[in-house]
């Protein structure tokens, strides 16, 4: 299951805001290609494990598109990845509704 959301940010804003979420879940970088605007990190709570691979691009109009996979022991994937769009949206001040896709 695939989140997909635009914000009216860059990517490379978009990017920093998402190092900050990460250091604020004590997540554990796999790998992080910003080029690219691909971050895959690890986060444990309440005894569990997940996976959030996150892919970010920057349109023409200069607004970033930001695309979830949630990769792991969670049950509902669909309420995680709800979950960690609102917490960018809070920080990025809000932006499009999510839109689901199966990848």
């Amino acid at each position: 299951m695939v989140g997909k959301k635009t914000y009216p940010k860059s990517k490379g804003y978009i990017l920093n805001t998402l190092y900050d979420i990460i250091e604020l879940q004590k997540g554990l970088i796999i790998m992080s290609d910003t080029k690219h605007g691909r971050v895959h990190y690890q986060v444990s709570m309440y005894g569990y494990e997940w996976e959030l691979l996150y892919m970010i691009e920057e349109k023409e109009t200069g607004a970033g598109e930001v695309s979830l996979r949630i990769i792991g022991e969670r049950k509902d994937k669909k309420k995680e990845i709800r979950r960690e769009l609102t917490l960018l949206d809070a920080m990025l001040s809000g932006g499009t509704d999510v839109e689901f896709s199966e990848a």
